[in-house]
């Protein structure tokens, strides 16, 4: 492997793991909400603000945070952060009549009993990892519930899972319902590995594979080689759509997607890249098993995608051409992060590496709060802040603790 000028791995190394001790302590205090649940809603101080509706996407991306970071830190009290959301999250989340989870709840009871594939796929994630890191086995049985409630809504014709369900695991009467996402079921193969690796089940191993296929065969736009957006009942691509009740959709002074825009998503196709790795860890005990494909979504990204005056990535682009949108979001660079760094280790590729540390200097400068380490939402290009605030129901740590565990494991390795 060669070592860029910028790329000190000690160094990052260090940087990311006082990051991930201030996001430890940002969530320790944080997390519990007196009212019920966890809280999600942050300003740019970290200041909590009344919610007066909890969605499952939040309390599960929140339960995934506390449980990881128990291992983390070792603190007893993350252990009880954790167990106290998979008991609410059973509670007041879970239908008692047809099985899986309310997209909404508020105080009066499901505020909106949608089942979602989105919130499915991350109820099944922050189950299965808190069954894994702290035993706890109410969370694995709820897991492997969600597991197989899901199915219902798996289309039998020509494989894969619908977006939008309605209560009763129908497909919903809507423009959302009968469509199929890249985005959906990248989160199934993240929560279908961690249940796989947990269970060791045949079934839960045979499923991840087929979810690992599906993706590979049918989301992967065999011309521009790096991942699609939206498909029919039978993968032919569509025309995107802003789908109900997603972050798109309520992204903060955001306008709907241009009608015939087909778009790739720069944080998705590096975050597709070391997913992979994992569930060809479990699978295959060969996290190299896709290394060109790898290679290939990273080098699009450096393209397309990468940001070589500023740092950081790019929301979105067409799958060839220049980025359509520039300003830098939360997600894709703690996404970019893994996926640069997982693409340096598999190719030893030096550009990589350096996209890594330009990535992280970014985010350090403009997305990370200097004392409260959690990550703003959103900045312009050059890194003015649009969305200062470090919570809303979309983010609840999930990306930003993650990056920053995926990134100190794979730093480690690399020290020399």
């Amino acid at each position: 492997m060669t070592l860029t000028p910028g790329f000190d791995p000690v160094i990052i190394l260090g940087e990311v793991e006082a990051n991930l001790r201030g996001l430890a302590e940002f969530w320790l205090v944080r997390a519990g909400d007196p009212a019920g649940g966890y809280q999600t809603v942050f300003d740019a101080e970290g200041a909590a603000q009344v919610e007066t509706v909890k969605t499952l996407v939040a309390q599960t991306r929140i339960l995934w945070t506390t449980a990881s970071l128990s291992a983390y830190t070792g603190e007893s009290a993350f252990v009880e952060l954790a167990d106290y959301g998979v008991d609410y999250l059973i509670d007041h989340f879970h239908d008692p009549v047809y099985g899986g989870w309310y997209w909404s709840i508020d105080r009066e009871g499901p505020q909106d009993p949608a089942k979602l594939m989105y919130g499915q796929t991350f109820a099944l994630y922050a189950l299965a990892t808190c069954a894994t890191i702290t035993g706890n086995q109410r969370a694995l049985e709820y897991a492997r519930h969600t597991f197989d409630v899901i199915h219902q809504a798996a289309d039998l014709a020509y494989g894969g899972f619908w977006e939008n369900i309605d209560r009763a695991w129908a497909p919903e009467d809507s423009p959302s319902g009968r469509r199929k996402s890249l985005d959906i079921h990248l989160h199934l193969l993240e929560s279908f590995t961690t249940l796989a690796a947990l269970t060791g089940e045949p079934t839960h191993r045979r499923r991840l594979a087929e979810i690992r296929d599906l993706v590979l065969r049918q989301m992967i736009d065999p011309i521009s080689g790096v991942g699609g957006n939206q498909y029919d009942a039978a993968w032919r691509p569509i025309e995107p759509i802003v789908i109900d009740r997603t972050w798109i959709a309520e992204r903060l002074t955001e306008e709907a997607q241009p009608p015939g825009q087909f778009t790739t998503s720069y944080g998705h196709n590096l975050e597709l890249g070391w997913l992979l790795g994992l569930a060809d860890e479990v699978l295959d005990s060969s996290a190299g098993l896709h290394r060109n494909l790898v290679d290939h979504m990273a080098a699009h990204t450096l393209r397309y995608g990468y940001d070589v005056d500023f740092g950081g990535v790019y929301r979105e682009g067409p799958p060839r051409g220049p980025a359509s949108d520039t300003d830098k979001e939360f997600w894709q660079n703690a996404e970019a992060l893994v996926g640069f760094l997982h693409a340096y280790e598999l190719t030893g590729k030096a550009e990589y590496s350096e996209a890594f540390a330009q990535t992280w200097s970014f985010a350090k400068r403009c997305l990370i709060h200097p004392t409260l380490a959690e990550w703003r939402i959103r900045t312009t290009r050059s890194g003015t802040l649009v969305d200062a605030s470090l919570g809303n129901q979309w983010t609840g740590g999930y990306h930003t603790v993650r990056a920053a565990l995926e990134s100190q494991r794979r730093l480690t390795r690399l020290v020399p």
